[in-house]
């Protein structure tokens, strides 16, 4: 096989989840020409990290009807216009629209579609990498182990940042909805407990959350920490990658580093936490509601130095 595409529609979290699979596919086929479908912002880091060797835009109209829609517009020519092999990862009846017009596409390429249901309780990712592995063998590919395919790899040319002193922890109070967010005033409390033990520090803030800005003027930081408004993503990476410590909600910064190795906790609602549970080394603090979840239990699960939290 010399030319495959990979589609994943949604947001970071989203592309996360299937790394493990998309890695995979990289190390099963090192030599193919791998082009993956989804948002671009997002996509640029599996680029960056050699994954991937071309990102097309999932949202684009034509891509968005071979994920949802029964159909393609006849102005839709495919980039690359011939392919080995098109992967396509669901948790939705989009599964089927993708192996129709994925097969009217490339006539004679193999299909590879896996579908995981969120309300299984069970990670996505290992759903996703599992059926992946599966899917490849039935064509007479080999596998390889979860773990080896588990973390992104460090850009080829990392993007530089301004960042904290080190040792520095890295904090994202935000969430893609209300109900996935931990208290802010909790999390000033974490971080008033972060610089006691002795961490400097940024606290992130993305898109989805800059109304949280006027809650983290720099004034309610200490000494030693910044206010990161909506950074890029390959220079969030950066700097997650050298950070000692993590601490976030149910979100995709908190997925990035995971899969960046970064240890450190997150808050999660309960019946999200088996489906969305990142991996690595980030552990997860979970309740029926993130507003029972206490500061000292967050705070526990870091290895902070004794006596300081």
């Amino acid at each position: 096989m010399t030319s495959l595409m990979a589609l994943r529609r949604g947001g970071l979290g989203d592309l996360l989840v299937v790394l493990p699979a998309v890695r995979l596919l990289r190390m099963t086929l090192p030599e193919a020409r791998i082009t993956l479908v989804a948002r671009p912002i997002f996509g640029r880091l599996f680029l960056d990290s050699g994954i991937v060797d071309a990102v097309a835009d999932a949202d684009d109209f034509r891509w968005a009807a071979l994920a949802g829609a029964d159909g393609l517009s006849e102005r839709f020519k495919p980039d690359p216009a011939e392919i080995d092999l098109a992967a396509g990862w669901f948790h939705s009846p989009s599964a089927a629209v993708f192996e129709r017009s994925a097969a009217g596409l490339w006539p004679g390429a193999g299909i590879l579609t896996v579908s995981a249901d969120p309300g299984t309780g069970r990670p996505l990712s290992v759903s996703f990498f599992e059926g992946t592995a599966a899917g490849l063998r039935n064509l007479g590919l080999p596998s390889a182990p979860f773990e080896s395919c588990a973390f992104l790899p460090r850009p080829r040319s990392p993007e530089r940042i301004s960042a904290p002193r080190r040792p520095y922890a890295v904090v994202h109070p935000g969430a893609g909805s209300r109900l996935k967010r931990w208290p802010g005033g909790r999390f000033r409390q974490a971080v008033g407990s972060l610089a006691a033990s002795g961490l400097s520090g940024a606290v992130v803030l993305g898109e989805a959350e800059s109304f949280l800005k006027v809650q983290w003027t720099a004034g309610v930081l200490p000494p030693g920490w910044l206010l990161l408004d909506r950074p890029a993503v390959p220079e969030l990476a950066a700097l997650l990658s050298e950070a000692s410590l993590y601490l976030g909600n149910d979100s995709g910064v908190t997925h990035l580093a995971a899969v960046l190795g970064v240890p450190g906790a997150a808050v999660f609602r309960e019946e999200f936490a088996g489906a969305w549970r990142p991996g690595g080394k980030i552990t997860q603090v979970s309740a029926a509601d993130v507003r029972d979840i206490p500061v000292e239990a967050v705070l526990s699960s870091l290895d902070l130095p004794a006596g300081r939290t």
